[in-house]
């Protein structure tokens, strides 16, 4: 069995006070023996120069408590020694429970006014803790089905989608994530951001984070969506267990009927 924690979030502009308030977050997470944790996209809103120096003690937290932290993306400026450049990219590090930056998912699709400010990245990258490997993708990836289909075929047993999602875009982000999981047979967990005054109706961001498995029926071969939602539109944290035999045994199902030849590009 695999045990994540998803939370929810508030936006945040001051980074100290931001980082205070995620280690609060991360001691509460600690109690419940998650294996990992995500937080959502861009829940510090401004630019990271360099984030092992900037949220380390983020880091020394997934050490501490021996716990895989995913802390969701932020806008980072990422040097690239190899070829010199020096880009603006949403990225989204992946601490592993060692405190070892076991390497960055950069959004792959930015969306609407982030194209002006950052570089997209170009692949997706396969992540291992454990006895388990996953995936990320970044808010607005999650509307393209290659990004998810990529990653299973890879063999991610899960996938993240860190998001910020405006409260108009929610019901249609569900779906996306719905039929994400269920086409790969995989279980998605997608944290989203909210307002401070959440309960507020002029604010732009509501949570309503989302993580989906599915009930298999052995019988009928039918697998239907099942979405656990985040009831608070405030901070919290949501756990889920997953059974990997179970969703490996359903997704080699899948695949066996999926026609490689035809699907070059994945």
């Amino acid at each position: 069995m695999l045990r994540i924690a998803l939370v929810q979030v508030h936006l945040h502009n001051n980074k100290a006070k931001a980082v205070e308030h995620i280690l609060n977050i991360l001691k509460k997470v600690r109690l419940s023996d998650s294996n990992i944790v995500c937080l959502p996209e861009l829940w510090y809103t401004k630019k990271v120069t360099c984030f092992e120096t900037e949220f380390d003690k983020i880091i020394d937290a997934a050490k501490e408590y021996d716990m895989t932290i995913i802390p969701g993306a932020f806008i980072e400026r990422i040097n690239n020694i190899k070829n010199g450049n020096n880009h603006l990219h949403i990225s989204s590090p992946v601490i592993a429970n060692d405190g070892v930056i076991a390497g960055r998912q950069l959004k792959i699709h930015p969306f609407g006014p982030q194209r002006k400010v950052v570089k997209a990245g170009t692949k997706v990258e396969l992540f291992e803790s454990g006895n388990f490997k996953f995936g990320i993708g970044i808010c607005y990836d999650i509307v393209f089905p290659e990004v998810a289909r990529a990653l299973a075929k890879k063999g991610a047993d899960i996938l993240f989608f860190p998001s910020k999602i405006r409260y108009e875009g929610i019901k249609p982000w569900h779906l996306y994530v719905q039929v994400r999981a269920l086409e790969n047979r995989i279980p998605i967990a997608a944290p989203n951001v909210c307002d401070y005054n959440s309960s507020s109706n002029n604010n732009i961001y509501k949570g309503k984070s989302i993580f989906v498995d599915f009930d298999y029926d052995y019988k009928t071969n039918i697998a239907i969506p099942k979405p656990r939602l985040v009831s608070s539109v405030n901070d919290q944290i949501l756990i889920m267990d997953i059974d990997l035999n179970r969703t490996r045994k359903l997704r080699k199902k899948r695949f066996e009927d999926f026609r490689d030849n035809l699907y070059g590009m994945l």
